[in-house]
Order: C-alpha cells, then sequence, then structure tokens
C-alpha cells in the first residue's frame, strides 16, 4: 500500500515537474512572439519618400521625414508610404493622334484635336513635371487622385488656346500657352487641395491638321521674316532715340546756362553803371578824372609813348606809337608816331577818389 502511495506522488512529481517546464517555456516563447510582434511596426522609410502612420484609420498630422519609423504593430498603427520631394512627369497627348488617319482627312468623333479661338483644329502635346507638396493631401485627397491631375491641366491648357488664335498658338505666344496652363491649373489643384505643386508646363508639339500644314509653315516664315527685318529697325531706333535725347539736353542745358550767363553779366554790368551814374550826378569832376585816368592806365601798356607835351592852354599831349603786336593800324601816307591829345586839362593834384553810395 505504502509502495503504490510513493509511486504516485512520485508520478504526481513529475508531472508537475513537467507543467512547470512547459509553463516557462510558454512563457519565453510568448516573449519572444510579444517583442516580435512590437518590433513588427518598425519600418524604413526611402530618402524620396513620406511615412504617414494611420492610428486606427486616422492620419496622425505629421508626416515621418526619411528614416527609421517606430509605430505600434497591426491592427492599430498602419505606415502608408507616400511619395515626396520627387519630381514625376506625365505626358499629356490626348491631342495627338498615335496613327496617320488624319493625314488626308479628318474625323470629328474618332481623331483627336482641339480648336483656338477663331475655331481653327491644331493638336497639341504636352508635358508636365510635377512634384508632391502635402503628402496627406496628395493621399487623402481624392481617390483617383491621377485622373483628376490630368483632367485639370488639359481643361486649363483647353482654356487658354481658346482664347487665343491660330497664328499667335503657331508663332509668337507658344511659351505663354505652357505659363498660363500652369497657373491656370496649380489655382484648381490649390483649390481642390490635391497637395500637388506643379514645377513646368512645357510645350512639345502643336501643329495644324496635315491638309493645311504647308500653308500654315509659309505664314509662320513670312512672320519669322517679318520680325527678321523689323528687330535691326527697333535696334537702331533704341539706339539713336536716346543719343538725340542726351544730345538735345547737352545743347539746352549750354544754352539756359549761356542765357543765365548773359543775363548775370548783364544785370552785373547796369547794376556798375548806375552806381556810376549816382557817383557821376553827386561828383561829375571826380567820376570824370577816375574815368579818364583808368582809361589811361588801360590803354598806355598797349602803346610806346615817345614824349608828354605840354600846351600853353594847360592841357597835355601824349605823342605815341602802337607797338608791333598791338592791332592798330595805320595807312602809309600817315607818320609812325600819332598825337593823342586830351580832352581836358590834367588834372593839378589829384586825390584818390572815394566810393560814395
Amino acid at each position: 500500500m505504502s509502495r503504490r502511495r510513493e509511486d504516485a506522488l512520485f508520478s504526481a512529481h513529475a508531472i508537475l515537474a513537467a507543467l512547470r517546464s512547459s509553463i516557462r517555456i510558454l512563457r519565453w516563447g510568448m516573449l519572444v512572439l510579444m517583442l516580435i510582434y512590437l518590433c513588427s511596426g518598425i519600418t524604413t522609410v526611402g530618402p524620396n519618400q513620406r511615412g504617414l502612420v494611420l492610428r486606427f484609420g486616422r492620419a496622425l498630422p505629421k508626416s515621418a521625414p526619411p528614416g527609421l519609423l517606430l509605430a505600434f504593430p497591426a491592427p492599430i498603427d498602419e505606415v502608408v508610404m507616400l511619395p515626396a520631394k520627387s519630381v514625376q512627369e506625365v505626358v499629356l497627348d490626348a491631342w495627338t493622334p498615335n496613327n496617320d488617319s488624319w493625314r488626308d482627312s479628318l474625323h470629328p468623333a474618332r481623331d483627336p484635336y482641339t480648336i483656338t479661338g477663331d475655331v481653327n483644329i491644331i493638336r497639341a502635346r504636352f508635358s508636365v513635371r510635377f512634384q508632391v507638396a502635402d503628402p496627406i493631401a496628395y493621399e487623402f485627397g481624392s481617390s483617383e487622385r491621377e485622373n483628376l491631375r490630368n483632367a485639370i491641366c488639359y481643361q486649363s491648357a483647353c482654356r487658354v488656346l481658346a482664347s487665343m488664335s491660330v497664328d499667335d498658338v503657331l508663332t509668337t505666344r507658344r511659351d505663354f500657352i505652357g505659363q498660363e496652363s500652369m497657373r491656370l491649373a496649380q489655382e484648381e489643384l490649390d483649390r481642390l487641395g490635391l497637395g500637388v505643386q506643379l514645377l513646368a508646363f512645357e510645350t512639345r508639339e502643336i501643329n495644324p491638321p496635315a491638309a493645311v500644314l504647308q500653308a500654315f509653315q509659309g505664314v509662320i516664315s513670312a512672320k519669322v521674316e517679318a520680325r527678321t527685318l523689323v528687330e535691326p529697325a527697333r535696334s537702331r531706333h533704341a539706339s539713336v532715340i536716346p543719343e538725340a535725347n542726351a544730345e538735345a539736353y547737352r545743347i539746352e542745358q549750354e544754352a539756359q546756362s549761356y542765357a543765365q550767363g548773359l543775363i548775370a553779366r548783364a544785370q552785373g554790368e547796369v547794376s556798375a553803371f548806375l552806381a556810376l551814374l549816382k557817383e557821376y550826378r553827386a561828383n561829375p569832376g571826380t567820376v570824370h578824372t577816375r574815368l579818364y585816368a583808368e582809361m589811361i592806365e588801360k590803354v598806355l601798356p598797349k602803346l610806346r609813348v615817345s614824349s608828354v607835351l605840354p600846351t600853353d592852354r594847360g592841357e597835355v599831349r601824349i605823342l605815341v606809337s602802337p607797338q608791333k603786336a598791338d592791332t592798330i593800324e595805320t595807312s602809309p601816307s600817315e607818320s609812325q608816331q600819332q598825337l593823342l591829345p586830351t580832352s581836358t586839362p590834367s588834372p593839378q593834384n589829384i586825390q584818390p577818389m572815394e566810393d560814395h553810395d
């Protein structure tokens, strides 16, 4: 009886030891599984991507930059990779035929085309380069974002072409088409909140139908030739007119300066004459003597004095002859010496004249 009890106890202890070992193994296994589950939320974001975390289906306000992204595992978090800062390009060729079906004729329902503002048929091909500016808006703004983006670009180009004549479209305003189409398309994309930033809207091809292509090319060649003839004339006009204006301004300034100088000199002479007249009215003899002395001082340096002859009447006569450098000319019949009479008696004890106001 005791032997049987001992065997039962031994079996029970063995079963308990086995259960303890199994529980320990199961515990470590669960821990490993939990670590693997938690590490499943670690994601690597590429250099041209942005990581968007959806927590219980709702996007977090900020996207993760390139690098290691730590998130909770599913079903708590879901990581969506979005393109960012990478330039993408799409070609808009819906208005260009893929074959030569309209080389001889154009089917209005089957063949692709667009029209200009003066109701002329043309075919066109554009290329659009863009990048994702707002990854969240780009991902959740629309389920058909590619088709919507292309439709907006086509609509913008159609509006621009419908406002222009075919001559402008094919010749002088080809660059304007891309610029204006890009502006209109960007306004519509921003209004709808698609998170797309357009970088370029290039015109690859714009041609009329093949049946009238040669006629249009002739018109284009004539306009190009006209521009080559007009541009040199405009360049000449742009260079000559400023020079003429500058020369006219210089002449006008010189004339004004000369006129101002003449007026100032005339006003100075008038002021001097009036002052002299005032002095003369006050002291006519003194002023007369001073003027006579100033004249003698001015004239004598230009003459060679031979002699000074007094007369019985008190007058002084100066016998002079011109110097070689003097401009005074005498006729051959006249003597080389000339007599310079004085019209007034030589003043005695002449005192210096004082200026009177």
